[in-house]
C-alpha cells in the first residue's frame, strides 16, 4: 500500500544542485533562458537534470523556446532505489526556493485512471532531483497559476512504457487546454568524453526522429549507461500519439565543458518536440 503523500513536497537538492537564495536561483535561471528565439507551443521536450553547473544552460536553452503553459506534466527517473517502478504526487504541491507549485489533482486522477500501475505516493519524490531541478525553469518561465503533476520512473517493466505512453497521450488529448510533457534525462553516463560524443549523437538521432525503439535499441547496441531512457521512451510515444512530427536538438553539452573530468564524463541534450 502507499504511504499517504506528504503535503507539501521539500527541496532536496537546493545548495548543491542550484543556488539555495531565491534571487540568485531567479537570476540564474533567467540568464540561462536569455533565448533570443521566439517562445513557441511544444508538445514535449527533454531537458537534463545534472546540477545547473553542468546543465542548466542546456535546459535554459529548451525553456527560452517554449511555451510553458499552466498544465506541465514532469517525468523523470528515480535515483533514490525507489521500489516503485511508476509514482506520482497527486495531490498537495511541489516547493523549490521559489515557492510552491501546487500539484494538478485533475489532471493525476485522469493519468491514475489510465494507469494503474502508477502508485500515488510523494514519499518517492524524497530526496530525488530529476524533477527537482526542472521546476525552477517552469516556475520562472510559466503563469502564476502553474500546476505540475510529477512522476518518477523506477524500474518497470518493458511492457508498462508503451502503455504509459499511450496514456500520457489520452490524457492530454483530452484536456482542453496546452499541456506540455518534460521529460527529464541525462545521456551518456561516466565515459571518455569522445565515446559521450559519439554515443550521444546516436541518442539525439534517435529523439529527433521521436523513435522510442530506436533509442532503447541505440542504448543497448551502443551500451550506453543513459538516465531517464525509458522516460523519454515514453514521452516519445506520446508526442507522436499527440501529432508531434519531430524533435530538434536546440543545445547539447558534456561535464567536461563544465570542468567535469573528461575521462568519465556525462552528455546533456535539449530537444524540442512539436
Amino acid at each position: 500500500m502507499a504511504i499517504a503523500p506528504a503535503r507539501s513536497r521539500r527541496p532536496a537538492v537546493a545548495g548543491y544542485f542550484y543556488p539555495e537564495a531565491p534571487q540568485a536561483l531567479a537570476g540564474l535561471v533567467d540568464r540561462f533562458c536569455a533565448s533570443q528565439a521566439t517562445a513557441e507551443p511544444a508538445t514535449a521536450v527533454v531537458v537534463p537534470h545534472g546540477s545547473y553547473v553542468h546543465a542548466g544552460a542546456v535546459a535554459g536553452e529548451v525553456f527560452g523556446r517554449v511555451h510553458v503553459p499552466r498544465r506541465c506534466l514532469v517525468i523523470g527517473p528515480s535515483h533514490t532505489g525507489t521500489w516503485m517502478p511508476w509514482s506520482l504526487m497527486s495531490t498537495g504541491a511541489y516547493r523549490t526556493p521559489l515557492g510552491e507549485v501546487p500539484v494538478d489533482e485533475a489532471l493525476a486522477e485522469a493519468l491514475r485512471a489510465r494507469c494503474p500501475f502508477l502508485e500515488p505516493d510523494a514519499w518517492a519524490q524524497r530526496g530525488e532531483h530529476a524533477v527537482e531541478v526542472v521546476v525552477p525553469f517552469l516556475q520562472r518561465r510559466g503563469p502564476a497559476d502553474l500546476r505540475i503533476v510529477p512522476v518518477i520512473v523506477g524500474a518497470p517493466a518493458p511492457d508498462d512504457v508503451g502503455r504509459f505512453g499511450e496514456a500520457l497521450a489520452q490524457v492530454i488529448r483530452l484536456v482542453e487546454e496546452p499541456v506540455l510533457l518534460v521529460l527529464s534525462s541525462d545521456l551518456a553516463h561516466y565515459e571518455p568524453l569522445a565515446t559521450v560524443e559519439t554515443q550521444d549523437r546516436a541518442l539525439l538521432e534517435a529523439i529527433e526522429g521521436l523513435d522510442a525503439q530506436r533509442l532503447l535499441s541505440a542504448v543497448q547496441a551502443h551500451g550506453v549507461n543513459m538516465c531517464g531512457d525509458l522516460v523519454v521512451a515514453a514521452g516519445l510515444r506520446a508526442a507522436r500519439a499527440l501529432g508531434a512530427r519531430a524533435g530538434r536538438c536546440v543545445a547539447h553539452a558534456t561535464s567536461a565543458a563544465g570542468g567535469g573530468d573528461p575521462d568519465s564524463a556525462t552528455g546533456y541534450g535539449g530537444v524540442v518536440c512539436s
